[in-house]
């Protein structure tokens, strides 16, 4: 019992980290009409914002996640407005080929600042500290960090999506983009704030998982796939399939990891996705995403 608790815990660890990277790939689909290739190294990149103002600037640990999560918003945007958005119209293999080669120039670039190495950013100790929860497992403050810090972000993206009067853009946007330009929207700039929103998700995600994970320049192409498994899995577009993806997919694959084997985790995502595609093949959110382009939290 106590092994099996430590392993969901694990699991809803992992599924907070793929809900955040998952989700954000979710909205740039649904609002932006771009296949995303890039999106894991969003994260890369975040990690290693956030690995110089912690560890070389020396800032405060929640001062330097608010600044890099402002600043992954801030280069995910200015990247979208000066390529991305060309991509809007262009045809599915276009937005890929463009897409892949930009992941391809920003792990070279990293490679080029940081080096090929893996770095690690150390956890403040307050966050070390075990708590007992009652079943026969610990939790960390780190991992009830992770929690709250994903339930805060989700539950503040739902708010924009359906209080703000640009999250209501964005929801209109997904349903009829021409019917957006004829009205009178802004539909460059709402894409623009729902890349920048998507980046910043990127950003916490990173932040919060950097002292659990490594960061070096090719791990955002794991991030990628990771993410792809869950929105596919979620249904394309929906930011909410995407959440209830990640929380089926975190817990299978830490599972799986602790009684199988850690070697196969990526195979479990990957089947759990292939057997509920084999039963609904838009994916669990998938018919409203097709009806409507978008599915809220």
């Amino acid at each position: 019992m106590t092994f099996f608790a430590s392993e969901i815990v694990n699991g809803l660890v992992l599924a907070s980290f793929f809900a955040l990277v998952a989700g954000g790939l979710a909205l740039i689909f649904g609002v932006v009409g771009i296949v995303n290739f890039a999106h894991g190294d969003f994260v890369m990149i975040a990690g290693y914002f956030f690995y110089e103002l912690y560890v070389h600037l020396q800032l405060p640990y929640l001062i330097a996640i608010l600044l890099t999560v402002l600043g992954t918003a801030v280069f995910g945007g200015s990247i979208y407005w000066l390529a991305l958005r060309h991509l809007v119209e262009r045809a599915w293999y276009a937005q890929l080929l463009a897409t892949l080669g930009l992941s391809i120039l920003f792990e070279n670039i990293a490679q080029q600042i940081w080096s090929p190495n893996a770095l690690s950013v150390a956890t403040p100790s307050t966050l070390q500290v075990a708590i007992h929860i009652g079943v026969g497992a610990n939790v960390t403050v780190q991992d009830v960090y992770v929690f709250i810090g994903t339930a805060v972000c989700l539950i503040c993206l739902w708010l924009i999506i359906t209080k703000w009067r640009w999250g209501k853009a964005m929801r209109a946007v997904a349903q009829n983009r021409e019917a957006c330009v004829v009205s009178g929207i802004n539909v460059k700039l709402v894409a623009l704030l729902a890349f920048a929103l998507s980046t910043a998700l990127c950003g916490l995600a990173a932040c919060l998982v950097l002292p659990m994970q490594d960061v070096f320049p090719t791990v955002g192409l794991s991030f990628t796939t990771q993410a792809f498994v869950v929105v596919i899995l979620g249904g394309m577009g929906s930011v909410r399939g995407a959440v209830v993806a990640a929380v089926i997919v975190g817990l299978v694959e830490a599972l799986a990891a602790g009684y199988i084997s850690s070697g196969y985790t990526d195979a479990f995502g990957y089947a759990i996705m292939i057997l509920i595609l084999l039963v609904r093949p838009t994916g669990l959110f998938g018919d409203r995403v097709q009806r409507s382009g978008w599915s809220s939290l």
